[in-house]
């Protein structure tokens, strides 16, 4: 009884007023207690004063147990009934069963222990039928005012009931909706099923993609949530699917996707424009450089010739004029090589093999003029600095990288060049640091690009291209460039190799 929050309010109907003594002493300390002498009163007790339990005994003048229950089931269906009665009134039992649906019958003459516990087990079982009452009553709020469309139906099919926004979307009244199978609506309902197959997950049926036909033949798409809602007043289980229209959604999915479609033919055609652009004005690019080197090295020879006869006639005007035009000749030439070595990056193929850092060091120092014999190169021994890459291209690499460090390191008293390596887990970074002139840190991205120079021509020569041929080699490896400066100290670039994953497997086995 502590479960119960308030009294229970039982009615006991007998005409013998020893046995409504007899129950109010026994059970008013627990109950609730209203007795009646007969169905008529007793009736009328219940208009003003609805009970949780009514027991009646069978036998009564005028109206009998099984008919005064019957009364009470028809005006207040969710009151317990019990009838009390003998051994031998089974046809009376019977009866009260069938016309006034007792909850049980008891027999005469009663336990009160017993009595008091099927009383309590009566009210638990009234409330019951009150909470679910209730939540039948809400369900049914929440069911007809849900702005989603839900359709309740059966195992084969038929529709049980559906909310108004469910008749809205399918455009069809209650009572037709009704006696519609659900393979009338459905498109493809073979197919759906296989679907729904793909994401059930215990006895529901997550974002089911169905398409609608309606009555009046438009096509309906939506996401169907599936629930398995159990057995119903005793017939075969039903479903309830809750739809979400997305036509809407799916007209703009078609329309983007036909967007993308054209917008990857319009890409691939420009981009196959630009190919042929790039390729025409590459091979336009190595014509002009290659047919300008022949009448430039004419130029350069011909400014030494008169440079020469100057000499011999002593004309210093004509002598610096030649000088001019050999310096001239000579850096255009410089240039033309650099143009064409930037051309052929592109089209080159990739040559991958283990690299020596300090072998292939050693020979670009071979190759490089000093200025300066006092300039101390630092680099790692030999068999310590290993890269998986083409080998001619980094010799290019390093052959700018170097130059560039004893160009700019010329004015200093102890020029120090240094050439690290480091292997990391996805890559190898290699890098070469001078303590020249340096130049402003806020124009480190502008150092890669063509024909950027960050020094006046007078103060240092160079084409600006040698450090965009750099760039090129490293992102044709995979790879990336960077570089840092403070003016006065010097400067240092990074390159950086990828490790690609059989080179990964091959490190890790040596």
């Amino acid at each position: 009884m502590s479960m119960i929050e308030d009294r229970i309010k039982v009615m006991y109907v007998d005409d013998e007023e020893g046995n409504t003594k007899a129950f109010r002493a026994s059970f008013r300390r627990d109950f609730e207690v209203f007795t009646a002498s007969d169905g008529v009163s007793a009736l009328a007790m219940l208009e003003r004063e609805p009970v949780h339990v009514v027991i009646s005994d069978q036998r009564m003048p005028g109206m009998n147990g099984s008919e005064f229950l019957a009364r009470v089931r028809a005006q207040w269906p969710r009151t317990v009934r019990f009838l009390l009665t003998g051994y031998s009134d089974i046809e009376a039992v019977i009866s009260a069963v069938n016309d006034g649906g007792i909850q049980a019958y008891v027999t005469k003459p009663w336990d009160p222990v017993d009595l008091k516990l099927r009383i309590e087990q009566a009210y638990e079982v009234h409330a019951l039928r009150d909470e679910r009452a209730r939540l039948y009553t809400r369900y049914r709020q929440v069911f007809e005012d849900s702005g989603d469309p839900i359709v309740i139906m059966d195992r084969s099919g038929e529709v049980v009931e559906a909310n108004g926004a469910a008749l809205r979307l399918i455009g069809i009244d209650r009572t037709t909706l009704r006696s519609t199978t659900i393979g009338q609506l459905v498109q493809d309902l073979p197919g759906v099923v296989r679907n729904m197959c793909k994401t059930r997950t215990g006895t529901s049926f997550a974002n089911v993609d169905v398409t609608l036909q309606t009555p009046l033949g438009d096509t309906i798409d939506c996401l169907m949530a599936l629930t398995y809602l159990g057995k119903r007043d005793r017939a075969a289980g039903q479903y309830q699917a809750v739809l979400k229209d997305i036509s809407d959604r799916r007209k703009e999915e078609k329309r983007l996707h036909k967007l993308n479609r054209d917008l990857d033919k319009r890409v691939g055609a420009r981009t196959k424009q630009l190919m042929e652009a790039l390729e025409d004005l590459g091979a336009f690019s190595y014509s002009v450089a290659h047919d300008l080197r022949s009448p430039l090295k004419n130029i350069r020879a011909l400014a030494e010739h008169l440079a020469s006869l100057a000499t011999l006639r002593g004309d210093e005007e004509e002598k610096d004029l030649s000088v001019r035009i050999h310096r001239g000749s000579t850096r255009l030439i410089s240039l033309v090589d650099d143009l064409l070595r930037f051309a052929r990056t592109d089209t080159q193929e990739l040559h991958r093999e283990e690299v020596d850092l300090r072998e292939l060091l050693d020979d670009c120092l071979r190759e490089i003029p000093r200025d300066n014999e006092q300039t101390r190169v630092i680099a790692p021994g030999a068999g310590k600095a290993l890269i998986h890459a083409d080998k001619a291209m980094v010799r290019v690499v390093l052959n700018n990288l170097l130059n560039n460090a004893f160009k700019f390191t010329r004015p200093c008293k102890e020029p120090v060049i240094e050439v690290g390596f480091e292997a990391l887990a996805d890559h190898h970074v290699i890098w070469v640091k001078d303590n020249g002139v340096g130049f402003d840190p806020s124009k480190s991205e502008q150092v890669f690009g063509m024909f950027k120079r960050l020094h006046r021509a007078d103060q240092f020569e160079g084409t600006g291209i040698g450090l965009a041929i750099v760039q090129r080699i490293m992102q044709k490896h995979g790879g990336s460039c960077r570089a840092t400066s403070v003016p006065g100290q010097g400067a240092t670039f990074h390159l950086e190799f990828p490790i690609r994953t059989e080179e990964k497997q091959y490190l890790l086995a040596g």
